[in-house]
């Protein structure tokens, strides 16, 4: 599964990398996974949101069972 990654989080990890998210049902364990296998972002990532299929979601709320893409955004100020 292809995850991107914006902002200062792409310095850190890549723009864009593979995960598997075979053992995932929900949001909040994506983002648990996201954390152990990207350990250079984990301190970034409870002030981030998840998009999976170009939406916001929660970490309660279940993965769909199909995944066209993940993005993980960091919080951003406009001006």
């Amino acid at each position: 599964m292809k995850i991107k990654f914006f902002a200062h989080l792409a310095l850190k990890t890549g723009e864009e990398r593979e995960i598997s998210l075979a053992s995932c049902t929900y949001v909040g364990e994506l983002r648990d996974l996201i954390s152990s296998e990207f350990p250079e972002i984990a301190l970034d990532l409870p002030n981030c949101m998840l998009a999976v299929n170009m939406e916001f979601k929660q970490d309660e709320d279940r993965l769909p069972e199909t995944i066209e893409e993940i993005a993980v955004i960091p919080p951003v100020s406009g001006g």
